[in-house]
């Protein structure tokens, strides 16, 4: 453990000291005499460990004298105020020293006493940093995460009383980068790291091994963001450094482990084999491991074996001091080499081991049995990957022997690692950390789902299709899911979620300004801003979890979503896999579930109806229509009158009214369609927009100014389709963005008759209200969208081109203008697919807002409309 001086806390401790004691006696003589005496073999070994004649045997011996020089002086200070601060220092270092020496409760009892001391007394706030600190750091190495955590963040808020950085604030960063890190929120990693790295200084007496391992860390959170240029970009710079790093071992590790990843074992390999960890470092078991996996990726098992088996043997050598985490994935690879190698039943012993590493506070060893409930911080995605394996161990077991059993284990193991993931989802406070998570979870998604359609088929039992109704939407809209209940949970209009609302609009319009920043030194400095925003953003959501907790699994029951459900309803949901596609339908009395194999380029036939239907070519559509709804609809129930679709992947793209039956009737033309998320989102559906105030803007009436940048011209029809509303009209140069969110949250319907934009990235979908000088005056952003609370509107009306348009996130659904409504709670919102033209869209908008004063049910006026 490297220490260093504590910023002449000796000085400190006298000036305090002396203060409160004028005139010195000679017992207050003996004691300072003593503290220094302690204090100068303390600051021999601090010298010691930073010098070129480094000598171990030497430190540990003038640790020896300071510690028992320290124990000494316990039992000389009197009680009372006037010696709390030789008190505390004294404590504290006695906590140090112990710490060295891996006498770990003795370490915490003193830290806790430093801790106490300081509270008692009127010492600076300040003091109460470093104990925290390194408090946390102890309860991190001894595995107690959770109590680590809260260690450290009370050493946060001791840092948040004070405008500087506190002595040792990197290393706090840098550790809260690391715990955000091992639960998979990379992106607060990353905000972590990288202000470690800003509050390090030069001055720092570690500065360049500090350096260089913050550096590492933040390579490491692009590593798993996939950024592997980014990491590799990084590590590059370090080697590339004026002085030898003290960490060129990990540096050449981690990029070899990026190769790796990269499937280029045999490159990887040049790195792993330039490493020269010392003996006994537990450093060595991710090594062999590493090298164990490029050997089984190039077709070597016995090679892999060797070094699977060095990993192994330096575990047992380190004892208590190994990486549980690093023996756990030697286990899991080494059951990943007998299940290649047709050994199921090896490989569940080495998967069960490995179960067991990840989640130390599991301790089945029975292949057979799984973890059901969850609790702290651990390695989460490696216990995920590990109970994955073990479910495909068991499905070598039953193509083996076809026994239900294994197929009912491998349910089983999917079930636990599913819900494990919904357990992590339910611990993050982040949605980029949530699509991080769906990104793992719909990788794997299809195959509980195969295999509880199995159990169904060979058993009848029909609790498995409602298994396999689960898992299929525990992987749809699960962020928009998330986000409704905890606006349930905590109200729009508490104090922290106005304070919530706040930081994410100056990230947002901080990101937007960077978004069209070309200045290197600007973008830098909008970057840092919004990384702090970020990290403030944290601690509030922090405090609005821990007084909203979500149940981790969401997903309703069956017989909960038949509930809500009339006669006349019916909801059939989709579930695509590469070979077959899943149909559930549910009604009021009835589910079912039913699978018909895909056909050949099934994306490119959807591509092509969706370009017919743009391009009006009748035949394609006609053609694709007819084929898509034999494929797609079920057979209904005669009642059922109105549907409510729940697509999956490119069926997103998809509008479902106008697939033709074979006589070539329309969809639309038997049904009143809506579309859902995922049923997580149903809700009961009784608003009546019966002679409803709307709120209409229309910024590009005949004569009203236009963008010539934009090109946005005058849409001279849609002042016609929102004029005659009860409410309140915003047209031409009213209809400004100041207009939209000084009102919004006043009328239940918004109606915006205007030009939107559709892209792909970051600042590129937006709606346009009046044109202003500058952008941000006038364009709404999707991700400004995402800010507005619109709980208190029932619909919002989007007649503008391809606002249902956007980016296809697998398992969460588009990412459109219209989902963007629906994130920010409005529970209805009317949208378009593409470019329509001004005189139709105002048409039919007209209609539905007639057909709505009508009584007519919003899908059946949309219908209507149609």
């Amino acid at each position: 453990m490297h220490r260093k001086s504590l910023l002449c806390y000796v000085s400190i401790f006298l000036s305090v000291f002396l203060f409160h004691a004028p005139s010195v006696s000679q017992h207050n003589r003996d004691l300072i005499a003593s503290y220094e005496a302690a204090e100068k073999f303390y600051d021999r070994a601090t010298a010691l460990s930073k010098s070129a004649d480094y000598d171990e045997k030497l430190e540990e011996d003038y640790n020896r004298r300071a510690l028992a020089g320290f124990r000494g002086l316990v039992q000389k200070i009197p009680a009372g105020p006037a010696y709390d601060s030789i008190r505390y220092f004294t404590f504290f270092r006695i906590a140090e020293l112990e710490h060295y020496f891996e006498n770990y409760q003795e370490a915490l009892a003193h830290y806790k006493l430093a801790i106490r001391t300081k509270q008692q007394s009127s010492l600076a706030d300040s003091l109460l940093f470093t104990p925290y600190l390194y408090a946390g750091n102890l309860f991190y190495q001894m595995n107690q995460f959770d109590t680590a955590a809260f260690y450290f963040q009370q050493a946060e808020r001791v840092q948040a009383l004070y405008r500087t950085p506190l002595q040792e604030t990197e290393r706090l960063y840098n550790v809260l980068g690391v715990l955000n890190y091992e639960k998979g929120d990379y992106r607060h990693a990353r905000n972590y790291f990288l202000k470690a790295i800003e509050v390090l200084q030069p001055s720092h007496p570690f500065y360049r091994e500090l350096y260089t391992n913050y550096h590492i860390n933040l390579a490491q959170v692009y590593f798993r963001l996939e950024d592997y240029d980014e990491a590799n970009t990084i590590y590059q710079k370090l080697l590339a450094l004026p002085y030898r790093t003290p960490y060129q071992n990990e540096i050449f590790h981690n990029i070899g482990t990026i190769n790796l990843y990269l499937g280029a074992a045999a490159k990887a390999l040049t790195y792993f084999r330039s490493i020269s960890y010392p003996e006994g470092s537990k450093s060595l078991i991710r090594l062999y491991n590493n090298m164990g996996t490029a050997f089984i990726n190039l077709g070597h098992p016995d090679s892999a074996r060797w070094y699977l088996q060095k990993a192994t043997d330096v575990h047992h050598a380190l004892g208590r001091q190994t990486d549980q985490a690093a023996h756990g994935l030697t286990l899991k690879i080494r059951g990943d080499l007998e299940a290649g190698t047709g050994n199921p039943h090896a490989a569940l012993k080495y998967y069960q081991g490995a179960i067991q590493a990840f989640y130390p506070a599991y301790a089945d060893t029975s292949i057979t049995a799984n973890p059901s409930k969850f609790s702290g911080i651990f390695s989460f995605l490696n216990l995920f990957n590990v109970l994955v394996a073990k479910a495909e161990a068991f499905q070598l077991l039953f193509e083996k022997e076809n026994a239900v059993s294994w197929a009912q284990q491998e349910l089983a193991a999917y079930t636990s690692a599913f819900d494990l993931l919904s357990y992590v989802e339910s611990t993050y406070n982040s949605d980029d950390a949530r699509l991080l998570l769906n990104r793992t979870r719909y990788v794997v998604h299809h195959r509980p789902i195969e295999v509880a359609f199995r159990l169904f088929v060979l058993t009848k039992d029909r609790q498995y299709l409602e298994d396999v109704y689960r898992f299929d939407q525990q992987n749809k809209a699960s962020i928009l899911s998330f986000k409704q209940l905890t606006d349930q949970l905590a109200p729009a209009n508490s104090p922290l979620t106005e304070q919530e609302r706040q930081l994410k609009t100056s990230i947002t319009r901080l990101s937007l300004r960077a978004s069209q920043q070309a200045d290197s030194t600007a973008l830098a400095d909008i970057r840092r801003q919004v990384r702090d925003l970020e990290i403030r953003l944290e601690k509030v959501q922090d405090r609005i979890a821990s007084s909203t907790e979500v149940a981790p699994n969401r997903v309703p029951r069956i017989q909960q979503v038949q509930e809500m459900l009339d006669d006349e309803t019916a909801i059939v949901s989709y579930h695509l896999s590469q070979r077959d596609i899943t149909i559930f339908t549910i009604t009021g009395d009835d589910f079912h579930a039913e699978q018909r194999p895909l056909p050949g380029a099934f994306a490119d036939q959807v591509n092509a109806y969706v370009a017919g239907l743009r391009e009006s070519n009748q035949e394609v559509v006609s053609a694709a229509g007819r084929h898509l709804h034999s494929l797609l609809i079920p057979d209904l129930d005669r009642d059922a009158r109105r549907l409510i679709i729940v697509p999956d992947d490119e069926l997103n793209y998809l509008p479902f009214e106008a697939l033709q039956d074979s006589a070539g009737k329309f969809l639309v033309a038997k049904y009143s369609v809506q579309y859902q998320y995922s049923t997580s989102l149903l809700r009961r559906q009784d608003k009546d927009f019966n002679a409803h105030q709307t709120l209409s803007f229309a910024p590009f009436t005949k004569g009203a100014p236009t963008d010539t940048a934009l090109e946005f011209s005058t849409l001279p029809n849609s002042l016609q389709e929102i004029r005659e509303l009860d409410g309140k009209v915003f047209a031409g140069t009213s209809a400004t963005k100041k207009n939209f969110m000084d009102h919004f949250g006043k009328f239940p319907v918004l109606h915006l008759a205007t030009h939107a934009v559709a892209g792909a990235g970051e600042g590129q979908s937006f709606i346009s209200f009046s044109p202003a000088q500058r952008r941000e005056d006038f364009l709404l952003h999707t991700s400004e969208i995402y800010n507005i609370p619109l709980q208190n509107n029932e619909l919002v009306i989007l007649s503008a081109c391809e606002t249902g348009a956007g980016r296809l996130v697998r398992g969460e659904g588009i990412l459109s203008l219209s989902r963007a409504f629906s994130y920010a709670g409005c529970p209805n919102v009317i949208t378009t697919l593409w470019k329509a033209d001004d005189l139709s869209t105002a048409y039919i908008m007209k209609k539905i807002h007639r057909y709505l004063d009508e009584q007519f049910s919003l899908d059946e006026a949309v219908r209507q409309a149609k």
